[in-house]
């Protein structure tokens, strides 16, 4: 079982994002998408440094590391915290449905740099597979209305799309660099949070989070931003991309239901046909053994 790891960790990683447009909802009462993300980035970073701290990680261990691995680690901390930054400024812009469907277009970026960068080779299953997930993200989010894909506001659509490549990027360069994942989480929050706080600074204001979004901000910062990220990394650095990426386009079919669950959104007949698709991209992807190997 344990070369099924990867999937172990992807899942829990699925589940977890899954809650993000709830509380993301519920977080950004009262605050605006720079404050929301300095002190989700700032939990986020305390919580992980708790956590490897728990895992009998040293101080030493954990915040003295060569320069080279330094600049690693920076660069993965940039790149996550303009992920968060262009995704919530796009959606301030435009709410639409295509902004959700860029979003998501994550996992075939993932796939497509891991080709290109770090030279894995898909099979035709596999390729078929990712494409079927892509196809249930858009079905999901349309609610089996193909048409309501209109675009308003191209500029949203960049932003996202390029906070999306920005999440694909640090994703493989995770894997590409071979960091510890503890090492990698500590420092990759530690300068999303400074340079959160610099955008902080530069663009808003500084502001305690209100009683309402109180709890879900700091759910979201050491759960579904900080110890997911954990998880995460221990996933990219198995090196199987196409298998994590089908596993990945379950989370948005999870989140649609969560909103009816939970918040009382309708259920629409197309989200049964979203999660279908989803499980056949995932049989696609995941059941072959031995045809293709990646580079580990």
């Amino acid at each position: 079982m344990r070369q099924y790891n990867y999937l172990m960790y992807a899942l829990a990683c699925v589940l977890i994002w899954s809650f993000i447009p709830i509380v993301s909802r519920l977080g950004q009462a009262g605050m605006d998408s720079f404050q929301f993300l300095f002190w989700s980035n700032l939990i986020s970073a305390i919580s992980v440094v708790i956590v490897a701290l728990g895992s009998d990680y040293k101080v030493s261990k954990l915040f003295i590391l060569p320069r080279n691995t330094i600049k690693k680690v920076f660069i993965l901390g940039f790149l996550d915290c303009l992920f968060y930054l262009l995704l919530y400024y796009g959606y301030s812009i435009e709410n639409g449905i295509a902004v959700l469907v860029i979003q998501y277009s994550w996992p075939l970026i993932i796939i497509l740099l891991s080709v290109v960068l770090l030279k894995d080779k898909l099979a035709g299953r596999q390729i078929v597979g990712i494409i079927i997930g892509f196809i249930a993200v858009i079905i999901t989010f349309t609610k089996g209305q193909i048409t309501q894909l209109h675009v308003e506001n191209p500029t949203a659509l960049l932003l996202v799309f390029s906070g999306a490549f920005c999440f694909a990027l640090m994703s493989v360069f995770s894997r590409q660099y071979s960091i510890d994942p503890y090492i990698s989480t500590v420092w990759l929050f530690i300068f999303s949070t400074l340079t959160s706080l610099v955008l902080l600074l530069l663009f808003s204001e500084v502001q305690l989070p209100s009683k309402a979004a109180f709890w879900p901000t700091l759910i979201n910062g050491i759960l579904i931003n900080g110890v997911s990220y954990i998880l995460w990394f221990k996933a990219m650095n198995t090196g199987h991309s196409a298998k994590i990426a089908s596993v990945v386009f379950l989370s948005p079919v999870l989140s649609v239901l969560w909103l009816v669950l939970i918040l009382s959104d309708p259920f629409e007949i197309a989200y049964i046909i979203g999660v279908l698709l989803v499980i056949i991209s995932g049989v696609l992807c995941v059941g072959i053994k031995g045809k293709v190997r990646n580079r580990e």
